[in-house]
């Protein structure tokens, strides 16, 4: 009976969106029966996807089990739940948050408006309303804004027994439990007690004399990026936050920051697309997604307005050998694309703490390198195509071309590695740095560089 039911449990997660939608369109009977057969809140999450949005309030009631329908709209992205929430009445969201942890539970709240924010608090009982009110203080891409507050928690004076029950009232409530941790009379952290250790202990054995020290805290307004870094680093399954006098205020759990990891990552490949993650909030949205995007693209038409005047400077010198004019958008090109590549290790670099602002010299240095190698082998590559198809053999072309590859991939790679560099240095998310701002001014340094060049030879090339 158990396969017959798993086996249909996994047909079901496996019917396309056609069937889906069928299913969930029809009457509530057929769509309360099939929702029944998810295995977990993220098979209903798909299951929903299937259907347009104004259906989800619906099938969201037809979820029996409080806490599963709860956790079904904390598993949806931020701005799938942020046009639910405005389909759901204010009771309705008072009863999806009773049933969150704290840090879920904030991260509902956070898309609601203030007013919509106090209605629904008011259906938490004061202490859990307290401690959702405190969470809403930190930014939301801080350790503060991804923390919860709910962890076994006991004095160093109390005993395994003590323990056990802190931990039982939790997993009773479904909440993840590894480690209890260890306070002193001023609530500061002072070590963790595995739960492996208090299974092992007579129930009057005293926790102090079983404490480990803490691998590592951090502090509720540290970054989240900074946050999956510790956690990367050390391998640990759940990191306490503290504050500046050691006081334990909470935990952050490694689910939490799997969401972090792809969120920065989604992040940071928008920002280099010269867009941001405000724009999937917009959906169909054609005015306020433009708003997004023109500003980057203003800064891009800026750029290539720069290179259109570099380019008129130069008139004089392409007029006279107006075969130079072939070569401009190659050398740009190359010289767009190896800074690009450049910013972005040295982004990705940064973001994931592999390297480290001490470490800037060293990579310069290496990228310079780099830079220097590619372009004498693509430089050798057009300016042989040059001289054997542009120049009737005259080999100054080949030269110019040459020479301007080398120099502008060169300075290419450099401008890109420092560009995030600096940015990093002057506190603005150095991602940005390898979108169009990198490109825009390589396109620009590759232009100067080449007319310049081709200006020492124009004698030859004639």
């Amino acid at each position: 009976m158990q396969q017959s039911e798993e086996a249909l449990a996994s047909s079901v997660t496996n019917l396309d969106n056609d069937d889906l939608e069928a299913v969930l369109l029809a009457d509530e009977g057929t769509a309360s029966a099939f929702l029944r057969l998810l295995p977990h809140p993220a098979d209903v999450v798909e299951a929903l996807r299937a259907v347009a949005v104004k259906e989800w309030p619906r099938l969201l009631r037809l979820v029996g089990d409080d806490s599963e329908r709860a956790e079904t709209v904390a598993l949806l992205e931020e701005d799938e739940r942020g046009r639910l929430l405005e389909l759901l009445a204010p009771e309705e969201i008072g009863q999806l948050i009773k049933n969150l942890d704290s840090d879920d539970a904030t991260d509902v709240l956070e898309d609601l408006e203030p007013s919509e924010q106090k209605e629904a608090l008011l259906s938490l009982l004061p202490h859990e309303r307290a401690q959702v009110e405190d969470l809403l203080r930190y930014e939301p891409d801080t350790a503060g804004g991804i923390m919860q507050v709910e962890r076994a928690q006991v004095k160093q004076g109390e005993t395994v027994d003590d323990a056990v029950a802190r931990v039982r009232a939790l997993v009773e409530d479904d909440i993840q439990v590894q480690v209890v941790y260890v306070v002193d009379d001023e609530e500061r952290l002072i070590g963790v007690v595995d739960i492996a250790k208090l299974l092992l202990h007579r129930k009057e054995k005293k926790i102090a004399d079983l404490v480990d020290p803490v691998i590592a805290t951090v502090q509720p307004d540290v970054d989240q990026e900074q946050v999956a870094h510790l956690f990367k680093k050390y391998g640990i399954f759940s990191l306490p936050v503290v504050d500046r006098e050691g006081r334990l205020l909470g935990r952050i759990l490694h689910d939490d920051v799997i969401d972090v990891v792809v969120e920065e990552a989604e992040e940071d490949a928008l920002k280099q697309a010269g867009t941001s993650s405000e724009e999937l909030l917009y959906r169909d949205r054609v005015f306020a997604i433009a708003r997004v995007r023109l500003p980057w693209l203003i800064v891009t038409l800026m750029g290539s307005m720069v290179s259109a005047k570099l380019i008129h400077l130069y008139a004089g010198v392409l007029n006279t050998a107006i075969v130079l004019a072939a070569f401009v958008p190659v050398v740009t090109a190359m010289g767009g694309n190896v800074g690009t590549q450049s910013s972005t290790i040295l982004t990705r670099g940064l973001a994931t703490g592999r390297v480290d602002m001490r470490d800037l010299l060293s990579v310069v240095l290496r990228e310079l390198r780099v830079g220097l190698l590619m372009g004498l082998v693509c430089g050798a590559a057009v300016g042989g195509i040059a001289i054997l198809f542009f120049s009737d053999g005259k080999l100054a072309l080949g030269f110019v071309v040459f020479a301007a590859m080398v120099c502008a991939m060169t300075v290419a790679a450099t401008v890109g590695t420092l560009a995030p560099a600096i940015m990093k240095r002057a506190g603005i998310d150095p991602a940005i740095a390898s979108g169009p701002f990198v490109t825009t001014a390589n396109d620009s340094i590759g232009i100067v560089i080449y007319l310049s060049t081709a200006l020492f030879f124009l004698e030859r090339l004639k």
